[in-house]
């Protein structure tokens, strides 16, 4: 009976397919009364409609045949049958067991006949997106690309490494700044893979925006379809990609090129295919896309790599020449490979010799990082339905910039600090530099307010800023720190946000970024800070000395005014890290502003006046120092008084001038002033007076006095609540000048401890390479061969000697009394050839001079 229900199933079916085809044809015609009127795709399916609707009709007819023929059957039992006739038609059944058998292998056909027509329909819609290899990237390769031999490598490892999921691709991000040749670097990947059959198939995606992304899906649709299939809308088109590509068995790759804004996609995700044989590879400048997939953080080139790519594209051999000017020139483009093919590019232009390079991107750095040839590799397009532009250093990063911020007032106000930080240091900007600026000003500028809650400094809100230009790859690194932030931007990333501005803004982004490091030195004692501090801000002086030198030809008044605190500032610094010159023009510069401003005897003059007369006597320029402490103790005590602590402190300087001019009882009446007036204003424990103290002890040394001077020393290193400090500079001179005395009474054990306790002081207070500390090395040096110690005098002097050299210059008196120290001990270890060429040396010194 089972048969029966089937045909009966079958033929109803059958009659409901029919019925619905025919509308559906009846419906077509209607709408065109021609077939040559009717789009391709309807012509098809009209066509295949009345085809099915035949076939199914024949078999229709054909089931409800064999249904009346059973149906028909005498032998057929029935409920109200007896028993007898019951086994009578089950005999009669029996003997037509053939008739049934044909039924049922009749249906058996119809049934295999339906089943072979849709599996031919299946495997015909799929033939054109069987796994057939296919290699569909933009030809946008370089021709002269230098291998970075190391990241494609690096590329294979991270895919291979990436723990197979049945239902996942194998996703690989490479992340960098705009111009470090990422998507160069995903197309050399693409060609090495296709030579060596890593992938049946490689597609290439153009992820700017969903528009260019959805338009790169409809491209690899209508390749792996062979232009057969005709999709309503984008959805369609993704999920057919999607399905098809998921289903492959044989690997393949898509890269996702320039996925640079996120938010332009409600989940770049929902255009991966799933599938075990498939990877990813995505290129973005946006670190937020590290959460897709294992990550490769892209730098500058390999030294030997860049320097190939600039002679490749300069056209230029590799002689020893080039390669020493092209290392040069790549160091100076920070290895970024855009902007070295640019420089390549713009040197082949001009057939320019490497050595002029430097000279002419110094002078027209903006016309090298905009220069493209006519015919440029490097394409891109620009968002929306724009068309593809050509890319320069230049505009690669102002599609970053753009991106900045929720609205454009919060772009201007990030902007504006982004650019601000690129007329600092650019390898270390710390969060203290803008803080201290809010923090002791009335009128912070309104941009600030990006970093502020209730009118205070928030840390966090600054915190969120710099991540948010890491994420678009304008800040080059961040380090978030509990008590600051610190971040660098690449140094071409800082040269484009100075040349995107007019001459005139550079001029004020200048003069603001002065006040703002000379604000930073002023608000704290520098003979407190920790010598990486000083240091720090000392190389944000020096590149805010050089915006000066290149923005201000000269300061008219109003700009004058303005710089005069902060080149007040600067001078101290520089004074205190011993770099005399540049010390001494910032002094002079603020010394005319407050002379022109105020009047001669205003106290910021005077402290100008007194920190030159210090400067000099530290150069040893005792005239000059002296002229300018008389000047200063003059106007302050007509201004302060003679008890002032500003008078005193300029009475005990002037007493160091007059013991080191040899005028011994000036000097000693000046020192006993100026002790006994800190004493009593003061207190013995004060600064001013221990100071004064330290003073005496020198002069008594000049004396050879040297109980008494050892008498003051040791004053100087109990007399703050009686413990040693290593980080009190006052002492740790102290300490140095005892052991000197300590020294001329052979007592070298005593000697030897000072000077090591000195030492580890200076270097974590003062630098390693400050002058004062290379003087404790010296004298190190000296008890160590006066003990015998050879090697470890040996390795002092040479440290100092070093140190000296760099500091000072090799005609410094300092410089010199080390040479001295080194050739006499040389003679003494019979190295004769050594100590005649420093004896040689030292003497020539003496004749000239």
């Amino acid at each position: 009976m089972a048969e029966a229900f089937v045909a009966v199933g079958l033929a109803a079916s059958i009659v409901t397919f029919v019925d619905v085809s025919a509308k559906v044809l009846h419906r077509l015609r209607e709408f065109y009364s021609t077939d040559e009127g009717m789009p391709g795709v309807f012509q098809d399916i009209t066509t295949q409609l009345r085809l099915i609707a035949d076939t199914m009709t024949r078999i229709e007819e054909g089931c409800k045949d064999y249904y009346a023929r059973w149906a028909d059957r005498k032998d057929a039992p029935s409920p109200t049958d007896s028993t007898l006739r019951r086994a009578r038609k089950a005999i009669a059944s029996v003997l037509k067991e053939k008739d049934v058998a044909g039924i049922r292998g009749a249906l058996e056909t119809y049934k295999s006949t339906l089943t072979l027509h849709f599996v031919e329909r299946y495997r015909d819609s799929n033939t054109t997106a069987k796994e057939s290899a296919y290699y569909e990237i933009p030809p946008l390769r370089v021709s002269r690309f230098v291998g970075r031999v190391k990241l494609l490598e690096e590329i294979g490892v991270s895919f291979a490494s990436i723990t197979r999921d049945r239902s996942c691709p194998k996703i690989v991000v490479l992340l960098a700044m705009g111009g470090q040749g990422k998507t160069q670097l995903a197309l050399e990947y693409c060609r090495v893979a296709r030579a060596s059959g890593r992938f049946q198939a490689i597609f290439w995606v153009d992820a700017s925006s969903s528009n260019t992304a959805s338009h790169g899906f409809e491209t690899i649709a209508a390749k792996i379809s062979n232009k057969k299939w005709v999709f309503k809308n984008t959805e369609e088109t993704v999920a057919f990609v999607k399905d098809t590509l998921g289903r492959w068995q044989s690997p393949w790759l898509i890269v996702f090129d320039n996925y640079d804004q996120p938010g332009e996609f409600g989940n770049i995700t929902a255009y991966f295919p799933q599938g075990e044989t498939g990877s990813i590879l995505l290129t973005s400048r946006h670190a937020g896309s590290e959460r897709l997939g294992v990550t490769i953080r892209i730098t500058g080139m390999a030294e030997n790599e860049g320097l190939e790519l600039l002679l490749r594209q300069s056209r230029l051999e590799k002689s020893g020449d080039n390669a020493m000017e092209g290392k040069k020139i790549i160091e100076k483009l920070g290895y970024l490979p855009l902007a070295i093919d640019q420089a390549g590019a713009y040197i082949s232009a001009r057939n320019l010799p490497l050595q002029l390079f430097a000279e002419h991107y110094d002078r027209r750095k903006e016309v090298v990082l905009k220069h493209t040839p006519l015919l440029w590799e490097y394409q891109r397009r620009l968002g929306g339905d724009k068309g593809e532009a050509t890319l320069s250093s230049f505009t690669t990063w102002e599609l970053s910039f753009q991106q900045i911020g929720k609205d454009e007032n919060e772009r201007t106000m990030v902007g504006h600090f982004l650019t601000l930080s690129a007329f600092f240091d650019t390898s270390n900007v710390g969060e203290d530099l803008f803080r201290s600026y809010l923090v002791s000003t009335n009128d912070p500028p309104k941009w600030m307010k990006l970093f502020t809650s209730g009118g205070t400094w928030d840390q966090h809100k600054y915190q969120d800023t710099v991540v948010e230009l890491l994420s678009l790859s304008l800040l080059q690194n961040v380090d978030i720190g509990a008590s600051e932030s610190r971040f660098s931007l690449h140094p071409l990333v800082a040269d484009w946000l100075k040349l995107r501005l007019d001459f005139g803004s550079r001029q004020r982004y200048t003069i603001e970024a002065m006040v703002f490091l000379g604000n930073h030195i002023y608000v704290q004692d520098i003979d407190l800070l920790p010598s990486q501090t000083k240091m720090d801000m000392m190389s944000h002086a020096d590149i805010c000395l050089q915006n000066d030198k290149e923005y201000f030809l000269e300061l008219d008044e109003s700009n004058l005014t303005l710089l005069i605190e902060p080149a007040l500032s600067f001078g101290f610094l520089y004074h205190d890290r011993c770099r005399y010159q540049v010390a001494e023009a910032m002094y002079r510069r603020a010394l005319a502003g407050y002379e022109k401003a105020l009047g001669p005897e205003h106290t910021s003059i005077l402290t100008t006046v007194d920190s030159l007369g210090c400067l000099y006597a530290d150069q040893g320029k005792l005239t000059e120092a002296e002229a300018m402490f008389r000047r200063a103790l003059v106007g302050r005590e007509k201004v302060l008084g003679s008890e002032h602590m500003s008078t005193l402190h300029t009475i005990k300087n002037l007493g160091g001038i007059y013991s080191e001019q040899g005028k011994l009882v000036e000097a000693e009446a000046m020192y006993q002033q100026a002790l006994a007036g800190s004493e009593k204003t003061l207190g013995p424990e004060h600064e001013l007076t221990l100071c004064t103290v330290y003073g005496l002890g020198k002069f008594y040394v000049h004396q050879g006095k040297l109980a008494e001077a050892e008498t003051m020393y040791q004053r100087v290193l109990t007399g703050r609540k009686g413990t040693l400090d290593p980080n009190d500079r006052l002492m740790l001179y102290a300490a140095h000048n005892l052991a000197n005395i300590y020294s001329k009474w052979d007592m070298f054990a005593g000697a030897e401890a000072l000077y090591r306790w000195s030492l580890v002081g200076k270097e974590n207070v003062l630098g390693p390479e400050h002058i004062s500390t290379l003087a404790t090395v010296g004298s190190l040096g000296n008890v160590y061969a006066d003990q015998g110690r050879l090697a470890e005098a040996e390795a002092m002097y040479q440290r100092a000697l070093v140190g000296e050299e760099k500091a000072l210059g090799p005609d410094h008196t300092s410089t010199l009394s080390t040479v001295n120290n080194l050739g006499r001990f040389y003679a003494e270890q019979d190295k004769l050839a050594e100590a005649e060429a420093l004896y040689k040396r030292y003497h020539a010194w003496g004749r000239e001079s």
